[in-house]
């Protein structure tokens, strides 16, 4: 009796305890800013994925906790970096807990967890709404509503399909139904979620020759990269709730097209050897960020690592599962330059005026992201005794959460696996969410500021 009685009150305790822990989580969550909030909820997704990783039926016994921090950021960030052989060193437990995570982490958390938050106060609703708005950047075309069930839906049609294709080819390749069905699903998903996750050793390099693989892996990652913006302005183009294709949806197909054509045409012609197919494939694989590759990196010219870096600094599309600066916010800039060498009054684009504070935005991003990318690479070659090139190629990867190396994150020291892991959140999160996390004051207080402020011309 007294053995139940000390079980019963031990269980009372712990419930008490965990309510009265998400009560001040809750509390804590509505003091902080939305960029604040993302920030938090991705480091508090990393935390929980390094603990049921580091499990002991996790891996094979020869992980340390480091890697398993660094392969629960990875999969966080959908970054695809991993400092061992993730085909090899996880179980099938360890290998599914990460499959949810990139699930979750691709199409974001804060859209899986958005529906449990409607039981909650009208004032944690709003700030989840906030939240939401920060994580996904919308055109004033496209209803938040609308968008959140296109990411669901479109999400799991199109890993469902991608699935399907996949499973074909494996069961057709001496794969087993159980083998064919969890390789089908795994890369589908991997792909989708631009996480270049692979079961197999060598990533791809086994499939370089099979048009299925090739074919499904990168529609999936550019149907992924190119964002839900455009399937939802396609979606409410064709039930007739908008007339025609959003600019924003123009510009992200128009950039991608030809960002790929002009990139691929500049690796084949350092490569000559290399078939046009894997050329293509490997572009696309920089620029949606999904860091699978069929061809080993270390075998390219030098001159092709700076057009995929500059490929996967570029990156994927708002609001879509890629990393890197977004394709819009380099259309920004190059609408800017070109305006100005040509004369005009107005930053246009394909006969289109944007808008100011879009520029301001573009051109904060890309000045933040230099900044960070500077500073991962101060420290990287302060830490580590590397090729140059090799930790360059490795920043930028990590900042556009891109899973291409050159081999090199397997190389890099305790210091080195922290500054990438911390590279990898701050990339997922976008360097300006990261900054304003950091930065951002009460506008209440700048407003005040501001209006004492002299305007002074300055020499440019």
């Amino acid at each position: 009796m007294r053995e139940d009685l000390s079980v019963k009150q031990a269980f009372e305790a712990t419930v008490q305890f965990i309510r009265k822990a998400l009560k001040k989580y809750t509390l804590f969550v509505l003091h902080l800013s939305p960029h604040q909030n993302m920030l938090q909820g991705i480091l508090m997704y990393m935390i929980a994925g390094w603990i049921i990783l580091s499990l002991p039926f996790m891996d094979n016994g020869e992980v340390s906790l480091i890697d398993n921090l660094f392969t629960a950021a990875a999969a966080a960030s959908t970054a695809g970096l991993t400092t061992v052989n993730f085909a090899q060193s996880y179980t099938f437990l360890g290998k599914l807990v990460v499959l949810i995570i990139i699930q979750t982490a691709g199409i974001g958390y804060m859209t899986m967890s958005s529906f449990l938050y409607l039981s909650f106060s009208h004032r944690l609703r709003h700030r989840h709404t906030e939240v939401l708005n920060t994580e996904f950047a919308l055109p004033r075309t496209v209803r938040l509503q609308d968008f959140l069930r296109a990411v669901i839906i479109f999400t799991l049609l199109a890993e469902l399909i991608g699935a399907g294709f996949l499973y074909n080819y494996f069961i057709r390749h001496d794969f087993s139904p159980f083998d064919a069905t969890w390789y089908a699903v795994f890369h589908s998903v991997s792909a989708f979620c631009t996480a270049g996750f692979s079961l197999f050793p060598d990533s791809l390099m086994s499939f370089a020759d099979s048009k299925t693989i090739n074919t499904v892996i990168s529609l999936l990652s550019l149907a992924g990269a190119m964002g839900f913006i455009v399937v939802t302005d396609i979606f409410n183009r064709i039930v007739g709730r908008t007339r025609e294709i959003s600019y924003t949806t123009k510009i992200i197909v128009f950039s991608t097209l030809m960002a790929l054509l002009l990139c691929s045409f500049f690796i084949l012609i350092t490569n000559p050897g290399l078939a046009p197919s894997a050329v293509l494939f490997q572009a696309i694989a920089a620029m949606t960020t999904s860091g699978f590759n069929t061809i080993p990196m270390a075998s390219l010219a030098v001159s092709s690592y700076l057009v995929i870096m500059a490929l996967m600094s570029i990156g994927g599309s708002p609001s879509g599962t890629g990393g890197g600066l977004k394709t819009t916010t380099v259309t920004c800039l190059v609408a800017t330059v070109s305006s100005h060498l040509f004369g005009r009054k107005h930053i246009t684009f394909l006969g289109r005026q944007i808008p100011l504070h879009r520029l301001y935005i573009a051109n904060s991003t890309f000045i933040f992201y230099i900044f960070m990318l500077f500073v991962t690479l101060f420290l990287l070659t302060w830490a580590e005794d590397l090729p140059f090139i090799e930790l360059f190629f490795e920043a930028v990867a990590a900042l556009s959460t891109a899973g291409i190396s050159l081999g090199t994150t397997e190389k890099l020291g305790f210091l080195g696996k922290l500054i990438i892991i911390a590279t990898m959140i701050i990339g997922r999160v976008g360097v300006i969410t990261f900054g304003m996390a950091l930065l951002k004051r009460d506008e209440d207080e700048l407003e005040e500021e501001e209006e004492h402020l002299k305007r002074e011309d300055l020499a440019v």
